[in-house]
Formats: structure tokens, sequence, C-alpha cells
């Protein structure tokens, strides 16, 4: 990593993570009504303030909402601890919310990709283009990539896998800080207070 874009990461990782929290409120707000629309784009037809999350505007708009509720939480859910890990997997970010907002949909992935990009220069870089197709996003499986899908959800599992040993984890680094070993989320991406 250039000395630029070390620079650059924790403000990165900053717009990624206020990001993350503006897609809670569209799932928190969209559950609030999702029974009285049939789709997406009569929530945001008939709901005002859903008009204001650009989110649902990209998505496919014949999408239910307790689907894009579910597919959001799929897309999102590896985000805060893959944002704290040392190094970023750029490619599974986007790979994720793609795969589960996305498929075949690429004029609504371009135009997620390019509000991303507003803040975060890389986002959606080494993902593979969503197939164009008219086929609605939540139809099943249909013009998915096989591979694609068994990666997705490998980075699924091994996040999951990774729960039941963060505590073990998180006694093993506390411990290194007492034997005067920091953990290796001491400094990142804010300075040690300790300092």
């Amino acid at each position: 990593m250039s000395k630029e874009a070390a620079t650059q990461d924790p403000y990165e990782r900053r717009a990624l993570l206020l990001h993350l929290g503006d897609v809670l409120e569209t799932v928190f707000c969209l559950s609030q009504c999702a029974d009285e629309y049939a789709s997406i784009g009569d929530a945001v037809r008939g709901n005002d303030a859903l008009a204001n999350f650009t989110l649902l505007g990209f998505v496919d708009q014949t999408m239910t909402p307790r689907d894009f509720i579910r597919r959001a939480s799929g897309a999102f859910f590896i985000w805060p601890k893959a944002l704290l890990d040392e190094t970023l997997n750029r490619p599974m970010l986007a790979s994720t919310v793609k795969s589960d907002l996305f498929d075949d949909n690429a004029s609504g992935w371009r135009a997620y990709v390019d509000e991303r990009r507003a803040e975060v220069s890389w986002f959606g870089d080494d993902v593979p283009e969503v197939a164009a197709s008219a086929a609605p996003a939540h139809a099943a499986g249909e013009g998915k990539d096989s591979s694609e899908r068994a990666s997705a959800s490998e980075t699924k599992r091994e996040s999951v896998a990774r729960k039941g040993k963060g505590s073990a984890k998180a006694e093993a680094d506390a411990g290194k800080e007492l034997e005067g070993e920091p953990s290796r989320y001491a400094t990142w991406p804010w300075p040690n207070k300790s300092s």
C-alpha cells in the first residue's frame, strides 16, 4: 500500500462505516412499512420518508420490501468485521453487495458503485460486472455465476465460523497487551490512547 493510500485508508473505512449506518437505517425504516407495499418501487412512491434512501432507487424496483430487508442483511452483515481487519479485502466488500442486491441489475449496480466512489475511489474494483438481463433481481439464482455464488457463500461461511472463535481471539489479544505486546487493533485507525 502506498503512503498516500495508507493516509486515505482510515477515511475510506469511515466512509464505508457511515454507509453501513445508512443501510441499517434504510432497512429499519423499510421494515416499519414493509407489509403495506408489494414492491420497493411502490414503497418509495408511497412513503416520502423512503425517497431519501438512494439505495432503494438503485435496486430492482419489483423486489418486495421483505426480500430487500433479507438481501441487504446478507449483503452487509460481514462489513463491520471486514472493515476492522488489518488488511481490507476490497473486492469482498463490494462483491457481497453485488451478489445479494444487484444480481441481474447491471445499471443499478453501476449507479450504486458510482455513488460509493464519490467517497471511496476503489469501491467496486476487481468485481466482475453484473450480467445485463431483464430478469428480476430476486429470481431464484437465474443468471448468477455459480463460482461467484460459491465465493460469496464461502466468504459468509468464513465470517460465521470466525464468530465462534472471536471471544478466544479477543482473550488472546488482551493477553498479549498485558504482556506488553499490543493487539493488532491497538492503533488502527485511531491513535493509541496511551500514546
